[in-house]
């Protein structure tokens, strides 16, 4: 294979890549239209699926609701979150969260 065919052909891969990670998934889950501000599904974000690391929770909601926040070392914990994207982790001294879920209104 020519160098110049070699080029063209990890152009076009690279293209087809690029397609894919901008195009939506067939079975996609519907989201509200604050979930539309970011990529992150509504509700708890884990850390390895989040951008810093660090775990998130996505309100996509309108008003402020309250969570809870389980983390592996410490007591689990209430929070209010307002729309859009908390970081959860940051919040509690950098320790891992677990999981987190609505529990109601703050």
């Amino acid at each position: 294979m020519s160098l110049s065919v070699k080029k063209i052909t990890v152009a076009l891969a690279g293209a087809v890549l690029a397609c894919l990670a901008v195009a939506p998934s067939a079975g996609a889950a519907e989201v509200s239209p604050r979930a539309a501000d970011t990529f992150y599904k509504c509700g708890f974000v884990p850390s390895y699926s989040s951008a810093n690391g660090n775990a998130l929770y996505n309100h996509c909601g309108e008003t402020r609701v309250k969570i809870i926040v389980e983390n592996i070392w410490f007591q689990d914990t209430e929070k209010c979150v307002y729309p859009g994207v908390t970081d959860i982790e940051g919040a509690s001294r950098g320790s891992k969260t677990r999981d987190a879920w609505y529990i109601g209104n703050c």
